[in-house]
């Protein structure tokens, strides 16, 4: 059905999309055939055609990425946040799921009988907070590279895209990880185990220099830019101690004894 005004804000048509909310002009009524193949199949494989997109995007260009969205390039990337949730949220079920498995086959994920209760009640903190604790590094990443990286004359908020980008490719590469160590149950290799436990974290750090290296190089000097991603680690390990020490603080009552745990286990 097509009419001279748009029938979701009444603006004027002039082609085949409202100027004003972007609105189809044909407006046709919805049939079985329409509903699935326009509203179903081509929804969710637009979705998923974005999130592939961007995933690309975040996993071999994230710096150039970040700056090509905030420039005005952002029709074909997906939501960078919601992608991040669905991300950690997939891997915490890979995680469950694997857990599951485990001791299905007589393996012991934690033990926890050893523990005194500071370190029980630290466990339970960093787990019920671990999305929190993932998530502070897009602000603290921000503030960072807000301080480091000037020459761009980027704002706070456009360089949470830039954390938010890298953030995306790190809990990428966390999701393979975790399902690569679905390879342990099978083979019950301890070098492939050592591996991913390893290697995974090697990888994000190399991946978070890449990002930023990938963004600003070439508004710097090689050491210049080398010597401003050293002090975006020692600044990121610093904020880092510093909501441990907080955690530990809120869990030993700030009395700060000895202490084990077992974060996000």
């Amino acid at each position: 059905m097509t009419t001279s005004h748009c029938l979701n804000c009444n603006k004027e048509l002039v082609g085949k999309f409202c100027t004003g909310c972007g609105q189809k002009a044909d407006t046709r009524r919805i049939s079985f055939k329409n509903f699935v193949f326009n509203d179903i199949l081509h929804g969710t494989f637009s979705i998923e055609k974005g999130m592939v997109f961007t995933a690309k995007q975040a996993l071999l260009r994230p710096g150039k990425a970040a700056l090509e969205y905030i420039y005005g390039k952002r029709r074909r990337y997906y939501n960078l946040f919601l992608f991040g949730l669905f991300l950690f949220g997939l891997i915490l079920f890979l995680r469950h799921f694997y857990e599951q498995l485990a001791m299905a086959q007589g393996d012991v994920i934690n033990d926890t009988a050893l523990q005194d209760e500071a370190s029980k009640r630290l466990d339970r903190m960093i787990s019920e907070k671990r999305k929190l604790i993932v998530f502070l590094f897009v602000p603290f990443a921000a503030i960072n590279s807000l301080l480091l990286f000037k020459r761009k004359s980027l704002n706070l908020s456009e360089h949470f895209i830039i954390a938010g980008m890298i953030l995306l490719g790190m809990l990428l590469i966390s999701t393979m990880g975790n399902l690569l160590f679905f390879l342990y149950l099978f083979t019950k290799s301890q070098v492939i185990a050592t591996s991913i436990n390893y290697g995974t974290p090697v990888l994000v750090l190399g991946y978070i220099a890449y990002g930023y290296y990938n963004a600003f190089a070439s508004d710097y000097s090689r050491w210049g830019i080398i010597l401003r991603i050293l002090l975006f680690f020692i600044l990121m390990i610093l904020q880092a101690c510093i909501l441990l020490l907080a955690f530990i603080g809120f869990a030993t009552n700030w009395e700060f004894g000895a202490i084990t745990f077992s974060p996000f286990g």
